[in-house]
């Protein structure tokens, strides 16, 4: 399944939908076809169509956009380039956060 229908399918699940017609009536710039080449990976979620989707379901708008443009990728050369991108930025997040909790950290003294 390609990234722009797993956001679709998370949209229904978070609505409670079961079927594409649902997803349909709820945007404008959806019709059954376009849904369909979506669901066969011929078409892909426009970047506001993903950031839209991605603000109803929770998701983080920059992990979206970053795995709309590996669907997107026209190679195999730039859809590696694009998770290269993810796994760095990915890599940078968690040593961020393990700096931020050692500075937090309560220390000797604070039990002196």
């Amino acid at each position: 399944m390609n990234f722009s229908y797993e956001l679709i399918e998370k949209y229904k699940i978070f609505k409670g939908y079961t079927q594409d017609k649902q997803v349909v009536s709820d945007f404008a710039e959806f019709n059954s076809g376009n849904l369909t080449q979506i669901k066969q990976g011929k078409r892909h979620l426009t970047a506001n169509q993903c950031i839209n989707l991605a603000n109803i379901v929770g998701m983080d708008q920059k992990e979206a956009l970053l795995k709309l443009a590996i669907e997107k990728s026209k190679s195999k050369e730039e859809g590696k380039i694009w998770s290269d991108i993810v796994k760095k930025i990915s890599a940078a997040c968690v040593a961020l956060t393990l700096v931020a909790g050692l500075a937090n950290a309560p220390t000797e003294d604070a039990f002196a």
